[in-house]
């Protein structure tokens, strides 16, 4: 068939695939309010299937017209309320619209199909007022004639195919295909198809791998008004820049690059939300999986969606699609139980599964969350075991969490049987490959018994991502932000202090954890080099350890290198160094990139790092695309080429896994507890300067982020100070505005370290040099004690002022924590809650009871275990809540917990653990014992919220 009219067509098939979007999700709302029929929502369906019968009248497209048509009439009888809405008539109507769908795809060779069979029984409903009984019954054998001849393809043949070829062999969409919903096979209830019915359903399984991606979307007016008027800017600008270059005029010149950085910028903006579409577009479709599968294994299922409006990339939302699919089949497959199972537990009979989408540092978190019956780790140890995917040493040595995680490995499958839903163990590892290929992360929390969470997250776009620039081997790559973690850099003389071997494996002890590393040398197999500062050249790195000295042959060989190029002078110079010890030197600091994928995270070794960028993503040609380790490309502002690093890929290529080797999993968990243990009470600080005079610290874990700012960038607005952050404004304080210290150095650069207090970010102004370190408890409390400082320590050999920045900005915006008292939350006739605070360091046990005290709560106090159990056993008619320390002597937090727990009358006494030891195996073993909440210390705001849930008063006794 030809058109003279292409343009026509596609608007029309465009137009009508909108319709049947639309149509599925209210046609299953029709049906879910049965006799009850919403007339307005039968109409907007009468209406699009007339306007699909009209345009395909014009065009002459007959088969979609005759179809359309005959929908037309059994929604007229049920807009006249002459006709109840039943299961069985939905399910015909869903049919029509499925074929209706396949014909518009296909719309050259769409009056060559058959679609008798669903206009006939569109028919017999239009002129019988019922579905077509007598022909399911004839249709029966058919069907079940035709399932028996395809079971053998679908699932012995396709599942040899996948196990016997290589998990890279076996395409996304082949995979996909195979766990596509296609249409169930009619069960009790809709066994009212004529035996021909299924055939579209084949036929539309069969066409899904040769669907085109959408080649047009729609964009508002007022956004392309906006790209005019940015285009027009951009115009003006471009000829200021002409002008001022032929005049010469330097000054004006800088003004006008500005002026164009923010046009370009804007613009950027501007033309990536052009892309960006409502995941609604996906979401749409899901009532109809859970509604079609649920029927097919005889379950209960409401699906809640929640964040239609959150809108990603175009390219994101089409990869994304077959990833939720089988996230959502699982979760209704395994997940949900079986409404006899459910009652047998107490649950409802009907099962819910929520899918919400959201915002979430500067993400996209989707999540899928079931009431069912969860996922239990032991028995994914169990079956990987039995598969052979892992052994027992190494499930030994796993968290709860990697466990958990032992479902993403390939082959992974605990269906007892294979049907078309599930059981060929290909699935969740593709997953989680279409989601690494993103750029995104699954993360998977389970609740045995009462239901599982699967979170994603996903980059807004893949078109222009921040990344960090970094340089090993004299080669530029790129790093995505959104796999960073954080930058760190050892010095020289604390390297043989910081890194350690774990059996052949080298780890940093960051925060008393100790992290792998991993050479990016190494992993891409090319010269391990470093960078020098003082000379400022390349420099090849002949060290086997990361500890060893560069002095003796390997200064030698240095010097070789360089002695070329060197003087006389220099000469002596560099054989004076030649008899001291080089690590001292800046050329033997080490840059560690500390980046995290899932549940993994690693150091990435690297020679020099640069600032972060936006850069463009170029995908690799062909002949670079089998290259493991590599994301994409991007070209530089020089003009040269940055590769693009996967972070997942590149520890696959290492060997970095969490299940590599019993023995080296082994020795790295004792490793870590024993590295725990030796960092008793050790609290992690970020130092920096404010003047050049005094230092100060504060602690890491209330810091959000770290930006370098120009003086320029600070604008006083209204008495205060503020900067433009993140579309809004930021408030910018300073130490000097509250404590007696040194004002604020006079620099063109500042640092600005970011809070988030009483939900709300605030700037603290600083300078450098700025750092990460940890120290001991062994804090003066009294000294320099005063508004804004907490206390003093001793770091590197300077006394450094500990800052308590909720106190800082408590004075400067009072209103920001006007807390209801508790007088205001549970009226007058109250006595203040009491409250147990177990604490062997002074420093730490003072703080949170000056918290405790300021918010009028009566504290009890013990310096450890023992000592915190007299207390309950003598007062604990008095005692509301117990805040205790993990880490202590005689008694440990653990310890008191159980006993507490285990007890029949103290039992219901909530504990907080307040700690430095917040790693995940420290926050499951907490759980175990029956620890309510886990906070790291001198994070006031999060322990006081925590405090007002858990300490109840009492009424007061007269």
């Amino acid at each position: 068939m030809t058109f003279e009219d292409d343009e026509i067509l596609q608007g029309f098939i465009e137009e009508s695939l909108e319709h049947l979007a639309d149509i599925e999700n209210d046609l299953l709302a029709i049906e879910e309010g049965g006799a009850d029929i919403d007339v307005d929502l039968v109409n907007k369906v009468f209406r699009a299937a007339h306007s699909i019968k009209g345009g395909a009248g014009f065009m002459g497209l007959t088969a979609i017209q005759d179809l359309a048509h005959a929908a037309e009439n059994v929604l007229g009888l049920i807009r006249s309320e002459k006709l109840v809405p039943t299961p069985e008539i939905v399910n015909i109507l869903l049919m029509s619209s499925d074929q209706l769908q396949q014909l518009i795809e296909d719309v050259g060779n769409s009056n060559k199909a058959d679609i008798s069979p669903n206009v006939d029984a569109l028919n017999i409903i239009y002129e019988q007022g019922e579905a077509p009984k007598t022909a399911a019954a004839e249709s029966s054998p058919a069907v079940e004639e035709q399932s028996q001849e395809e079971v053998p393809i679908t699932q012995k043949h396709v599942e040899e195919e996948i196990a016997d070829a290589p998990i890279g062999a076996v395409s996304d969409e082949t995979v996909f295909k195979e766990e596509e919903p296609a249409i169930p096979e009619p069960n009790v209830e809709a066994e009212v198809i004529p035996s021909t019915v299924v055939q579209p359903a084949c036929n539309k399984a069969q066409s899904k791998t040769a669907t085109k991606t959408d080649t047009s979307i729609r964009v508002t007016v007022s956004l392309l008004d906006q790209l005019m008027n940015l285009a027009g800017e951009l115009v003006l600008s471009r000829n200021q820049l002409l002008q001022t270059i032929t005049s010469g005029d330097v000054r004006s010149a800088e003004t006008v690059g500005q002026r164009i950085d923010l046009v370009t910028s804007e613009l950027q903006e501007a033309i990536m939300l052009t892309r960006m579409q409502p995941i609604g577009n996906v979401f749409n479709k899901f009532p109809r999986v859970v509604r079609d599968l649920s029927g097919k294994l005889n379950k209960q299922i409401d699906l809640t969606i929640v964040g239609k409006d959150v809108e990603l990339d175009k390219t994101i939302i089409e990869a994304i699609n077959d990833p939720l699919t089988h996230l959502v089949r699982n979760s209704v497959d395994h997940g949900i139980e079986s409404p006899q199972e459910r009652l047998s537990k107490g649950k409802d009979a009907r099962g819910l599964i929520v899918l919400k989408a959201y915002h979430a540092a500067g993400q996209v978190v989707i999540e899928i969350s079931d009431d069912g019956k969860g996922i239990d780790g032991d028995v994914l140890a169990e079956t990987a075991i039995k598969k052979g995917l892992v052994t027992q040493e190494q499930t030994n040595v796993m968290s709860e969490k990697e466990r958990i995680n032992l479902i993403l490995l390939p082959g992974f499958s605990t269906a007892e049987k294979v049907t078309d839903v599930s059981g060929r163990g290909v699935g969740m590892d593709v997953v989680k490959t279409n989601l690494d290929q993103l750029g995104g992360s699954i993360e998977i929390e389970s609740d045995v018994g009462k239901g599982s969470t699967i979170s994603i997250k996903l980059p807004l776009t893949l078109a222009i991502i921040p990344c960090q620039i970094i340089m090993t081997g004299g080669e530029r790559y790129a790093i995505p932000q959104v796999n960073l973690e954080e930058l760190l850099r050892i010095p020289a003389s604390k390297i043989a202090e910081r890194i350690e071997k774990v059996g052949n494996a080298e780890v940093v002890r960051l925060r008393g954890n100790l992290l792998p590393l991993i050479r990016m040398s190494d992993v891409f197999d090319i010269e391990r080099t470093y960078f020098d500062p003082v000379k400022e050249v390349t420099v090849t790195d002949r060290r086997k350890n990361l500890a060893d000295r560069r002095t003796g042959r390997l200064l030698a060989e240095h010097a070789h290198d360089i002695e070329k190029n060197t003087s006389e002078d220099d000469s002596n110079d560099l054989k004076e160094k030649r008899t001291t010890d080089r690590r001292q030197g800046p050329a033997s600091a080490l840059n560690i990139v500390v980046v995290s994928t899932g549940a993994m995270k690693y150091g990435l070794i690297v020679d020099r790092l640069h600032d972060s960028e936006e850069i463009v993503i170029k995908p690799l040609g062909r002949h670079l695309q089998q290259c493991k380790g590599y994301a994409g490309a991007t070209i530089m502002g020089d003009g040269r080429i940055a590769l693009i690093l996967d972070v997942n890929s590149i520890a696959s290529m290492a060997g970095l896994t969490s299940l590599e080797g019993s023995e080296r999993a082994r020795q790295l968990s004792e490793a870590n507890k024993e590295a725990i243990t030796k960092s008793k009470d050790r609290q992690a600080l970020l130092t920096f300067s404010s003047s050049p005079q005094e230092n100060f610290g504060v602690p890491l874990n209330q810091v959000e982020r770290v930006e370098k700012i120009k003086s320029t960038d600070v604008e006083d607005v209204g008495g205060r100070r503020v900067m433009q952050y993140r579309g809004g404004s930021l408030p910018l304080i300073s130490i000097d505005e509250v404590a007696m210290v040194q004002p604020l150095d006079v620099q063109d650069n500042y640092l600005v370290i970011v809070f988030h207090l009483a939900g709300k970010d605030i700037g603290l102004l600083a300078t450098g040099p700025i750092d990460a370190v940890e120290i001991s408890s062994d804090i003066d409390d009294v000294t320099l004690k005063q508004t804004g400082i907490m206390g003093s320590a001793i770091i590197d050999g300077n006394t450094t002022m500990l800052i308590d920045i909720f106190e800082i900005v408590q004075t400067i915006n009072p209103q920001w924590f006007e807390d209801i008292t508790l007088e205001d939350r549970f009226g007058t006739e109250i006595e203040a809650p009491t409250i147990l605070i177990v604490e062997d360091s002074n420093f730490f046990r003072n703080q949170v009871k000056g918290y405790l005290e300021e918010a009028g709560f009566n504290v009890l106090e013990g310096e450890d275990g023992v000592e915190g159990w007299h207390i309950i056993e003598e007062q604990h008619d008095e005692i509301t809540l117990v805040v205790t320390d993990i880490e202590m002597p005689n008694m440990d937090g653990f310890e008191l917990t159980e006993k507490i727990k285990q007890h029949p009358e103290y039992s219901v006494l909530p504990v907080i653990a307040l700690t430095t030891l917040a790693a995940q195996e420290d926050v499951e073993r907490g759980e175990a014992v029956g620890v309510n909440e886990y906070h790291i210390k001198l994070d006031k705001e999060r322990l006081m919220e925590s405090v007002h849930k858990y300490a109840q008063p009492k009424k007061a006794t007269h």
